[in-house]
């Protein structure tokens, strides 16, 4: 399980996430220009982690997920932050 600290969170609304985790910074939010997702029961999630000292992206993608939590977890797991 991924447990990220309510002082390393800057953001956490239903459409925006930002927040530090293990040395990468975390953006994920709904407002992007990616379109509509693909099914209308989900939500689009253009999901960014970027490595604060090389500024090198671990992940930069966009996903449709249920909720803001699933994007986390999408973003967590695709910077190999945590294992299945």
């Amino acid at each position: 399980d991924v447990i990220i600290q309510d002082r390393n969170i800057t953001t956490k609304t239903e459409t925006d996430f930002e927040a530090t985790y293990k040395g990468k910074r975390i953006y994920i939010s709904t407002n992007h220009g990616f379109g509509k997702p693909k099914y209308a029961h989900l939500k689009r999630f253009n999901i960014d982690v970027i490595d604060i000292k090389t500024g090198m992206y671990d992940v930069q993608s966009y996903q449709d997920c249920h909720t803001m939590n699933d994007a986390i977890i999408y973003a967590v797991k695709g910077a190999c932050l945590v294992s299945d």
